[in-house]
């Protein structure tokens, strides 16, 4: 690997990620190879078996589009330095299934302060069941997110029409999906400009005000917050990768 000893003192820190079967862990060397993964990743993505991802890269294991993003992302923060926080991004689940999670990666550092690799997690934002705290409540306001997001949605109407105060609303959503209700919104928009972006040839422009953003800046500059990449990179190393 490109810094030997870097990695030496991953042992408590993969045996205690191997306990959160929601969260996937892993360490990565300076080229985006996998050096050491928690037992999540290595379910959804080798049958359990850690060893048959080490040394791999993101576009060994996951869907073009995915790989893409996840491999532009650790290039950015080995480049910058600068590490990735609460990323919304999609992510591979059992089945062959993609689902959101919030993604952190910071860069890591050997004793010459070069940086060396990548420490991350992506932790799940799974929707839960109906039975679940507090959904049946709200549950006729997020279909309604769903069917409409490409609308002007305000947080003050959807909180009247769950029937509670923006506060109340806004806690709920925290409490049920770990994010806030516009972050919610935001990722309903995001993941059908991402299938846009990849399975069309529609204008940046023309797909931003389908997903409901006021214009092609916002769009962009959402888009890159939450992916870690913008828009017409993703469309342009995504066409390039399939090719």
């Amino acid at each position: 690997m490109d810094s030997p000893g870097i990695f030496d003192d991953h042992a408590v820190a993969e045996a205690l990620f191997d306990a959160l079967p929601d969260v996937v862990f892993f360490l990565k060397d300076a080229s985006g190879r996998y050096v050491v993964v928690n037992r999540t990743l290595a379910d959804r993505c080798a049958g359990g078996d850690k060893s048959r991802l080490i040394g791999r890269r993101p576009e060994d294991l996951f869907p073009l589009g995915l790989a893409s993003n996840y491999a532009i992302q650790d290039e950015e923060v080995v480049r910058s330095g600068q590490k990735v926080d609460g990323a919304l991004e999609l992510h591979l689940y059992p089945g062959g299934v993609t689902g959101w999670c919030l993604t952190t990666k910071i860069p890591l550092r050997d004793r010459e302060g070069r940086i060396a690799g990548i420490v991350g997690i992506s932790r799940d934002l799974n929707a839960p069941g109906d039975k679940s705290n507090g959904y049946a409540e709200l549950a006729s306001v997020l279909q309604h997110m769903r069917v409409h997001f490409d609308e002007s949605l305000k947080i003050e109407d959807l909180a009247a029409m769950a029937g509670l105060s923006v506060y109340q609303f806004e806690q709920r959503i925290r409490r049920l999906f770990q994010m806030s209700p516009l972050q919610l919104l935001h990722k309903l928009r995001l993941d059908e400009a991402i299938r846009l972006l990849r399975e069309t040839n529609r204008p940046i422009g023309e797909i931003a005000l389908h997903t409901g953003w006021c214009d092609q800046s916002a769009f962009t500059r959402n888009f890159s917050r939450y992916t870690g990449i913008s828009p017409g990179r993703y469309r342009a190393v995504s066409a390039k990768k399939s090719t």
